[in-house]
């Protein structure tokens, strides 16, 4: 493994959801919840914080602002750009950021562009963990409680 993006592709399920959940800590006034990996090897992170110019009252909960972060182990393609940019477009997401271990096409980055969605390729996704204190985990470091799914 020659780049810590490498790293990230190769960590059980269990371990690349919680790297993707302290990925959540580059929007620090944000909540982050990190669902499962599904299958394809896609981590969605869930990010939630109260709207400061709408503050909580008796009579009416505050309403919030969300955000998404997926991370994915597969090539971020313009097909997934597209569908990502109508998901936030649907949610009304304050922004949405699609990140890979892999790499970003260059039709997915020129959509991405024109689109409120971000991309970010193994190379940006670890320097936005690392930027943000986000330690990059190693799979040989993982206990064999967490290691019994085998990824690429």
């Amino acid at each position: 493994m020659h780049h810590p993006a490498d790293r990230l592709a190769a960590l059980s399920d269990a371990a690349f959801a919680t790297f993707a959940e302290r990925l959540g800590r580059v929007w620090p006034d944000y909540d982050a919840v990190a669902a499962p990996t599904t299958p394809e090897g896609v981590v969605e992170v869930s990010l939630v914080r109260e709207r400061p110019d709408r503050p909580n009252d008796a009579d009416r909960p505050a309403d919030a602002e969300r955000a998404v972060l997926r991370v994915s182990r597969e090539s971020v393609t313009l097909e997934e750009v597209n569908e990502f940019a109508v998901f936030a477009a649907e949610r009304g997401l304050a922004f949405a950021v699609l990140a890979t271990v892999d790499e970003v096409t260059r039709e997915a980055a020129a959509r991405a562009r024109a689109a409120p969605v971000e991309v970010y390729d193994g190379v940006g996704l670890v320097s936005m963990a690392r930027d943000a204190g986000v330690e990059i985990p190693t799979p040989s470091d993982e206990s064999s409680d967490d290691s019994d799914t085998d990824h690429r």
